[in-house]
């Protein structure tokens, strides 16, 4: 999450399976079977199946549940337009003063009684053809009371002590100690730790070297010195003399269980995560939770898709496996053994939220000040490799071999997200991750592209802090920013399973806005009790249109942008200063709240780096060029296809290097060699002169500036100054700059493009777009209706503000009979009549002769909540015969349902909140009604304000309200 708390879901799809040509690489038989490859069929668009719809997280209060209400829950969530649900019990938002036979039944989680529910649940998806993803047991990360403490997630920790010249130390090896500041308040509260023996500690290095400083907490050690003390010990105890010159330091680095606790696990026994980084408890984790002991054996496969694994927010300072000693020394060519205390930083592996209380934490001991960091480097690599073979690999391997897919968040600690994201069956981003902004997301989806995985989800519509500001306009907002970066499998977060004790308000339990948890709140919790739940299946047939689009064919991408970095983290992100929604916030709309979660970013090499690169992306995008990310690992292993590279079966006509800190060795040969062989490299900023790594790094830096300086020589390597993007080639060109726009592009098999266009501009735009002669036709397709117009001989379209379009370029002939007129566009339409004088009727509140305004200016309204039922007369003189009559609604806050004359014109969820009434007016005066939903949130902040305590978590908030209600002006036009 954000990271904090939460995540996500998928879907299905029922095509015949096509064989993949060399272009369309093949997958493994497991993603097949659940996503079989199809080229897309207009027909199938206009009614996209239910199975093409979102998920969303269906949150459980633990095994406070009845296999009657959950089945009832799967059955309106079909009726809905749900493809599935991912299942979470957990314990967010409950009362921690529950009567106790309502806190035993919570925390039953991994008991009969829960398995017999969610086998009631399964056999309704069953019926219903509801997807099922499990998460991975309760909470998360992965864990429970099921096994040895000692099989818990591992983590470096470090003991020294001091020895004067000559002084001998005799007795059992020090305990390893805080380098850091201890959790005090909230922080404390979140890093409460289990029982950890110091029994169970192992150590993996014990040297002494010679002091040559200390300096600001770190000690500083001449490597030349270093004395392995292995040999020292004898029965557990160290015996050694220090040289007669100099002080000189023991250190001993130990792995140790963390202690972590899954986060909301319902089970109030010894919880402990497992060890991820150990395959040989990771599956047996899985054989315990899902195996024959469970009953759910019987429903891999059907209808269980997928286990889920959330972001990986380990509390962890360093994380560690039991092979990685063997494969630090095969991948970095130096033994790390003796230098381990140089690595390990109090915090390094945390969860941004709770990595800030270590912001100045740093190793204790270094060997080498300057280049330190290549240590650090060489063992994040290292971590890279076997998280992604140990932890991944292991559960797509248990999964996979019964039917089911491994989906997840491969993120959480510094880490390389495009090779996890690309490493994991089915890779998944979220909103509240690194602000949401397009340059991480970019990442999971590379990841995803790069090693052709078919299906990208997201944990969606959903921010830190902004709990009751989810509507309509915002959800297909959210949905569009994703869609247009490569995802195409939404899921909500998420959906409370329907509970109250008398604890709550009406609404019932929503997991993330709770008066048991004041400080901390998230923006979504939909279900029936939302005001706009009503409007849900609507909406989610336009996800299904989407979604059904932008997983047809594969992925066409024009330019990949090398990314070095691999240790990424959220709060290293620059966002792009051209983005809309950081951290969810609709600027000029919502308030800007800062609190718990929210923070800025440092300066460091990678917020440098993406600072720089903004401007780069924004001329790309502005000139219709694609482009993704690509890692080292997928780099080098380009191969040529004539002036082209090609990786995984996927083509890109150039490579993108700019701004680099540093450059793999390996990654700059493969990067001349394709440059040599004619690949086009675009380069930007000074060249990189060095090599991340420490092995050798003097000769090897040398080399790697030799070799960089080489490539920019070549005549295929062109500065950016120059705009080299003209020369890429498109089937289907932008006609001039259009920086308002965000595009993805799919490809069949038979040449034709799908092609996903966001306008993320809040003004009206007019895309233009050159067709290439390769297609017979094209036709725009609104995923809103499904309606398809085929295009004219200028291929521009009007995008409404915040608007989308999906344009389907083909050589097959499309049926007429499913085709559409085009449709009057009220973009140049002209003012004839405004409408004022307005009776606004809200509950028993009766307003007369109102001009319109939002409800926060209104005195009796400003903390009201509800249904809004604007009514007036207007007057239309002289009407034309052919002309559109468009009703413009102007300012709405959130959805509006609009009768002209007693009959309905027409509901509007999203922009733009324009009706054609052409054939409901009449001549001389018109009656028109509007109803208008607003969010709850000012009603809930009223309540709070009254001291209402089932609304606690809203307190002290009035200054955090939104707008209310139809604030216009309305219009009607003529064209």
């Amino acid at each position: 999450m954000r990271q904090l708390y939460s995540r996500l879901l998928i879907c299905l799809i029922s095509i015949t399976i096509i064989a993949f040509s060399t272009a369309f690489p093949v997958q493994e038989a497991k993603e097949k079977d659940w996503f079989p490859y199809y080229d897309f069929d207009p027909a199938v668009f206009q009614s996209a199946p239910r199975a093409y719809g979102p998920l969303t997280r269906w949150w459980l209060p633990g095994n406070d549940i009845s296999s009657d209400e959950l089945q009832r829950e799967i059955r309106m969530f079909a009726d809905n337009g749900f493809a599935g649900v991912e299942v979470q019990p957990l314990t967010q938002g409950l009362n921690p003063k529950a009567p106790k036979g309502q806190r035993d039944r919570v925390y039953s989680w991994d008991t009969p009684s829960y398995y017999a529910h969610i086998a009631a649940l399964l056999e309704q998806a069953k019926e219903s053809k509801v997807i099922v993803d499990m998460n991975g047991g309760s909470g998360w990360p992965l864990g429970g009371s099921f096994f040895d403490p000692k099989e818990s997630m591992k983590t470096l920790a470090v003991s020294d002590t001091i020895l004067g010249a000559g002084q001998s130390f005799k007795g059992p090896l020090p305990k390893p100690g805080n380098h850091a500041p201890k959790a005090t308040g909230m922080m404390a509260a979140m890093m409460t730790k289990n029982f950890v023996d110091d029994k169970w500690a192992v150590p993996l290095s014990i040297i002494a070297a010679k002091v040559e400083k200390v300096t600001d907490h770190q000690t500083v050690l001449d490597p030349k010195t270093i004395v392995d003390l292995t040999k020292n010990i004898q029965s557990g105890t160290l015996d050694w003399k220090a040289p007669d010159e100099g002080k000189w330091q023991v250190v001993v680095t130990w792995k140790i269980p963390s202690g972590e606790k899954p986060s909301l696990i319902a089970s109030e026994k010894n919880n402990y995560v497992i060890d991820h980084l150990d395959p040989v408890v990771v599956t047996k984790t899985y054989e315990y939770l899902l195996g024959r002991r469970t009953g759910l054996n019987k429903y891999h496969g059907k209808p269980i898709r997928a286990i889920f694994n959330d972001s990986y927010e380990f509390h962890t300072d360093r994380i560690i496996s039991p092979d990685f000693l063997e494969k630090f020394r095969t991948l970095n060519g130096y033994d790390i053994t003796p230098y381990l205390a140089s690595v390990f930083q109090k915090g390094y592996d945390h969860p941004v939220y709770l990595a800030n209380m270590y912001v100045d934490a740093k190793p204790p001991v270094v060997f080498n000040e300057k280049d330190n960091w290549r240590m650090m480097h060489d063992y994040d690599r290292t971590i890279n490799e076997v998280f992604k073979k140990n932890f991944i690999g292991a559960s797509n391997g248990w999964l996979g071999s019964r039917g089911m897919l491994h989906r997840t968040q491969a993120y959480g600690f510094p880490i390389d997200v495009i090779g996890a994201a690309g490493s994991a069956d089915i890779p998944e981003a979220e909103q509240l991750f690194a602000e949401g902004s397009e340059g991480y997301l970019k990442l999971v989806t590379s990841g995803a592209h790069l090693n052709n995985k078919p299906v990208i989800t997201q944990e969606s519509f959903v921010s830190i802090l902004r709990a009751e500001m989810t509507t309509p306009q915002k959800i297909k907002m959210w949905a569009d920013k994703s869609l247009a970066c490569g995802i195409n499998q939404l899921i909500y977060h998420g959906t409370p399973y329907k509970y109250n004790n008398g604890e709550y308000g009406p609404e019932g339990w929503n997991t993330w806005s709770s008066p048991f948890l004041p400080f901390v709140n998230f923006s979504t919790g939909m279900n029936e009790t939302d005001p706009f739940w009503k409007d849900v299946k609507q909406i989610n047939a336009y996800l299904a249109r989407c979604q059904y689009a932008l997983r047809a064919g594969k992925p066409k991408t024009d330019v990949l942008i090398y990314m070095p970095f691999i240790d990424f983290t959220e709060d290293q992100l620059a966002t792009n200063p051209e983005e809309i929604l950081e951290r969810g916030y609709l600027k000029g709309i919502e308030p800007d709240i800062q609190g718990f979660g929210v923070f800025k970013a440092p300066d460091t090499r990678i917020n440098r780096w993406y600072k720089k690169l903004w401007p780069i992306i924004n001329e790309l995008e502005a000139n219709g060029i694609t482009w993704e990310f690509v890692n080292d690992e997928s780099l080098q292993k380009a191969t040529l296809i004539g002036k082209n590279f090609a990786i995984a079966g996927n083509n890109y006509q150039a490579l993108i290097v700019v701004n680099l800190p540093f450059i793999d060795l390996n990654t700059a040969k493969k990067i001349n060699t394709i440059a040599k062989a004619g690949a086009s490299v675009w380069m930007d900023g000074a060249l990189p002169e060095i090599q991340p790594s420490y092995h050798d790094f003097d000769a090897n830096d040398r080399l790697v500036k030799q070799i960089m300086e080489e490539t920019a020589s070549q005549k295929t390597a062109l500065k950016w100054d120059f705009k080299p993007y003209k020369s890429i080639v498109q089937k289907i060109n932008f006609t001039g700059k259009m920086d308002f726009t965000r595009q993805i592009v799919r490809e069949m098999k038979d040449g034709s493009e799908v092609r996903f266009f966001w306008n993320k501009s809040d003004q009206w735009q007019t895309l233009a777009l050159k067709i290439g002669s390769e297609f017979r036709d094209y036709y725009w397709l609104n995923a809103e209706t499904g309606q398809l117009t085929k295009g004219q001989a200028t291929a521009t379209y009007d995008l409404a503000p915040y608007g989308s379009v999906i344009l389907y370029a083909t050589s097959k002939k499309i049926p007429e009979n499913i085709l559409s007129q085009p449709i009057a566009s009220s973009r140049k339409a002209s003012e004839i009549v405004k409408v004022e004088n307005w009776t606004l009727g809200v509950d028993q509140t009766i307003l007369k002769d109102q001009n319109l305004k939002d409800w926060r200016q209104i005195e009796d309204l400003k903390f009201t909540s509800g249904e809004g039922i604007y009514r007036s007369k207007f007057t239309v003189q002289n009407m034309e015969p052919n002309a559109n009559y468009f009703l413009d609604l102007g300012k709405v806050y959130y959805t509006a349902e609009v009768t002209i004359n007693g009959k309905p014109a027409g509901k509007r969820l999203f922009t733009p909140f324009e009706l054609n009434i052409t054939e409901l007016l009449k001549a001389g005066e018109n009656e028109i009604e509007v109803k208008v939903v607003t969010s709850r949130r000012n009603g809930f902040i009223g309540e709070a304000v009254k001291g209402n305590p089932l609304y606690l978590q809203f307190k002290g908030q009035e200054k955090t309200t939104v707008p209310a209600g139809l604030v216009g002006p309305v219009v009607l036009k003529k064209l």
